[in-house]
């Protein structure tokens, strides 16, 4: 294997949590999500001393795959939170990051290689559900080990030097003593500590057991940025190969010895309950061994999967009365329209005196805006196996956060979740979706009632119309422009569901009322020199919760178009009235001149049109354009091309940027062209991939996506490049057909596109 190969990627150890997680000092960590503050915990702020890792690094579970074969013949020495090295040379890079596609099991590791010193050849890594304070999300909420917000490598990556540092000095510091030099004198690199002068070196693995009883360093000295020789390096993704060969696991693949299956049917609106219930045919149906209600819904359990979903078709079954039951998308759209009349919460960002500046602007440009709750549609539904036996319960799933499940778990059964183990696995999508109440607390409560563990599997019917949605939104917004047509006022009012409402309760009783669709309304890139924003809550019938992009795919989305707008009102060119916006800042400046060069802006060939959108966000640590080219055919509006170019500070791995951009493209064309969640009964209508349309392969645009490498931290990647496309899109379709689109999905506009019917 050469250095630029993938390492083996071994599957995630099952821990107890410790209880410094839930009992520790929270406030240390609390962040204002969105805010630009950040603060992290050093990964040996809590040393773990020299712990050994049985088989060599890889702890094994019951769900363990081929390919989490212990890393080597020796043990393996755990060194702090972070890392552990064995005697046979290997280095295992330990995750609490959830692999959901956005590739942190590859620049995790490499973070901790470039500052290590490690052979990347020898790389190994082991994902871990322990939760523990070196692994609670620093920049998310409170005390959550949480997979979100793409935050994984920027939020770590001080924590992983600082531990990849230590880790060095230590063994640094063996070698030293062994040879009786000064470990000034010593260097590190491709897992050997060397001594120049005499030409001297010993491998990680000669030195594990002794660096494991050195001192750990308090606050060790970091590499300067240009010796992380693995940073900016295009390393393939370690976890494709099993993805293609077909040995990675993933949640709905748990195999527990003993467990049953559970098939499960929800009632019609949130909160409904079981009124009659009549299982009499499918009691006697071959491998049934109970038929229950569950919250919100009923479930049978049988020896196998399909044993329980025929058998839950004999099952028949009346719900309670809920007030829910009473909303349709209609009712829901009145009530936001009405949440526009009332005074609302103001937005954060606010300043200067827009009403008056408002009231002298020679043009004012306004419009009502529209967005519709969308699914998250992941390829892989949400399950749960749990095995509850006692005050004993293990929870095998796909997981963004161990701690939020385990909470749920806790609260179901009435126990601790600190005495809750979790295991975790691939994710077959996220976007926000993967965790939550509903299925974990099925999965308990049917184990322990039957005192066996139970795999509960939605069906995609039950995955889509039991989704935490993205919220619907309505919004107004009015930009005043002066004489030359520069922008002077902008007002926007928007009523939503909050995702911390009724996602984090907790979060939200402490922040309220602040909330997710708040960020970014206003206060955007191009300095408007009076600006004004508020939130109405207009609560949902259905769960809502975070969705890629969040707040940003319908607050950016305002900004862009209305921008766009403002720029063929002052008579200039749109990429060039953006860039004169942001000229003060070099690196806005450079992204916009990057994507006008590569995108042939303005020089594209007859019956092609384009759009631009920009965004700019210090949480995410970005500065991202995007142009999209379309064609106008007799079949309608189709998306060709896609350029984006992003500088998102330094760049760990260029193909994992590129990716994550790439797909959020996609993502995002997708969701404003066809996706919307319908409601009838209070529940949605949709339930199944064909009638909650996806863009499809044959869909997807070409791509050109350019990263711009600078500074010396990382920011953000994984939900950026759904921003800013959808814009970029309605601006292309303005240009060609001289029609604003301000209500998503575009097919139900009176602009035709071509859908690939065929």
């Amino acid at each position: 294997m050469t250095p630029l190969e993938s390492p083996t990627m071994t599957d995630g150890a099952s821990d107890v949590a410790d209880p410094i997680e839930e009992r520790g000092s929270p406030s240390r960590r609390s962040v204002l999500l969105g805010a630009g503050a950040a603060a992290f915990v050093l990964a040996f702020e809590v040393p773990v001393r020299a712990m050994m890792v049985p088989g060599g690094g890889a702890v094994r579970h019951p769900m363990a795959s081929p390919i989490a074969a212990p890393i080597g013949a020796m043990d393996s020495r755990r060194l702090n939170a972070f890392l552990a090295i064995g005697t046979d040379n290997t280095v295992t890079a330990i995750i609490a990051q959830t692999e959901g596609g956005q590739g942190v099991s590859t620049g995790m590791p490499q973070v901790i290689a470039s500052e290590l010193g490690a052979d990347w050849s020898l790389m190994r890594v082991q994902f871990t559900t322990e939760r523990r304070p070196e692994f609670v999300n620093p920049t998310l909420y409170e005390g959550l080990v949480l997979t979100a917000g793409s935050t994984s490598i920027s939020s770590f990556y001080d924590a992983m030097r600082n531990a990849a540092a230590a880790t060095r000095e230590m063994f640094v510091a063996a070698a030293a003593k062994r040879w009786n030099v000064s470990p000034e004198t010593c260097t590190v690199a491709d897992s050997f500590v060397m001594h120049k002068a005499s030409a001297r070196r010993l491998s990680f693995g000669a030195l594990a057991e002794a660096a494991a009883r050195q001192p750990v360093p308090v606050k060790p000295k970091l590499r300067a940025t240009s010796e992380l020789t693995l940073v900016g390096k295009r390393l393939d993704r370690v976890d494709v190969p099993s993805k293609c060969d077909g040995s990675a696991r993933y949640g709905i693949d748990a195999e527990v010895p003993g467990m049953l299956y559970a098939a499960v049917r929800h009632g019609p609106a949130r909160g409904s309950e079981i009124a009659t219930l009549n299982a009499a045919k499918a009691k006697n149906m071959p491998g049934v061994r109970r038929v229950m209600a569950i919250p919100q819904g009923i479930a049978v359990i049988a020896d196998q999967y399909w044993q329980a979903v025929m058998a839950l078709d004999e099952v028949s079954e009346t719900y309670t009365d809920v007030p829910n039951a009473m909303v349709s998308t209609a009712v829901l759209r009145a009530a936001l329209k009405k949440g526009l009349e009332v005074p609302g919460d103001p937005v954060p960002g606010g300043h200067g005196a827009p009403k008056i500046a408002m009231k002298s602007a020679a043009t004012i440009i306004e419009g009502e805006f529209s967005f519709p709750l969308l699914s998250h549609a992941c390829m892989e539904p949400v399950s749960c196996t749990a095995s509850v036996v006692g005050e004993h319960c293990e929870l095998w799933l796909s997981t963004k956060s161990p701690t939020i499940d385990s909470r749920c778990a806790g609260v179901a059964l009435g126990i601790d979740p600190l005495t809750i183990v979790v295991h975790n696995e691939y994710q077959g999508g996220d976007f926000g979706r993967r965790s939550g109440p509903e299925h974990v607390t099925e999965a308990v409560l049917l184990s322990r009632a039957v005192g066996k563990p139970v795999k509960v599997i939605w069906t995609r019917k039950e995955d889509i119309r039991i989704d935490q949605h993205r919220t619907a939104v309505m919004a107004t917004a009015k930009l005043g422009l002066d004489a030359t047509g520069q922008p002077v006022a902008f007002d926007a009012r928007i009523t939503a569901d909050g995702t911390w409402r009724s996602m984090f309760d907790w979060w939200y009783a402490k922040m309220k009322p602040l909330d997710l669709p708040m960020f970014n309304l206003i206060a955007g890139p191009y300095g408007v020199p009076n600006e004004v924003g508020t939130y109405k809550v207009v609560p949902h019938p259905v769960r809502i919760g975070a969705f890629r992009g969040n707040g940003e795919t319908h607050n950016g989305y305002i900004m862009e178009t209305m921008i766009d707008e403002a720029a063929h009102a002052a008579k200039t060119d749109p990429l060039a009235y953006r860039r004169a916006r942001v000229s003060k800042d070099a690196r806005s400046t450079a992204v916009l001149d990057r994507v006008a060069t590569l995108s042939r802006w303005g020089n594209v060939k007859k019956g092609r049109y384009q759009g631009v959108a920009y965004y700019q966000a210090a949480f995410y640590g970005c500065r991202l354009a995007a142009v999209v080219e379309i064609s106008n055919g007799p079949q309608g509006i189709k998306v060709e091309h896609v350029t984006a170019v992003c500088d998102s500070g330094l760049v760990i791995n260029p193909m994992l940027a590129e990716r994550c951009i790439e797909g959020g493209l996609i993502f995002g064309i997708g969701n404003a062209i066809y996706e919307e969640i319908t409601l009838a009964g209070g529940a949605p209508e949709q339930h199944n991939f064909n009638d909650y349309r996806l863009i499809r392969m044959n869909e997807a645009p070409d791509t050109t996506v350019e990263i711009i490498n600078f500074g010396e931290k990382p920011g953000n990647f994984g939900e950026i490049g759904v921003m800013p496309v959808g814009a970029a899109l309605a601006n292309a379709i303005f240009q060609a057909t001289g029609k604003r689109l301000r209500v998503q999905p575009f097919i139900k506009s009176d602009v035709k596109f071509d859908t690939y019917s065929s």
